[in-house]
């Protein structure tokens, strides 16, 4: 699920309950969708680094390295996967 703003503790029961979507970000749908009308294939991968019950800036931070090492793993992997 995607959105323009930052999602409060407020506006999250209703997000979940509406949508219970299995991730939230702001910035992947407005970057695919400029790609989609210029016509140019796009593939994102992202890892998550805070959960509703584990946020902030210092868990951010803890999880950022961990979340970069896992990213990098699944864009390798995928690149190898494509060159056969």
């Amino acid at each position: 699920m995607t959105g323009e703003t930052f999602i409060t503790d407020e506006g999250r029961q209703k997000i979940n309950d509406k949508f219970a979507p299995f991730t939230v970000d702001m910035e992947t749908a407005s970057i695919a969708h400029v790609y989609n009308v210029n016509r140019i294939p796009f593939i994102s991968i992202r890892c998550i680094t805070d959960t509703d019950a584990c946020r902030g800036m210092c868990n951010f931070e803890e999880n950022c390295a961990k979340a970069s090492r896992v990213a990098k793993n699944i864009t390798v992997d995928l690149l190898n996967e494509l060159r056969g």
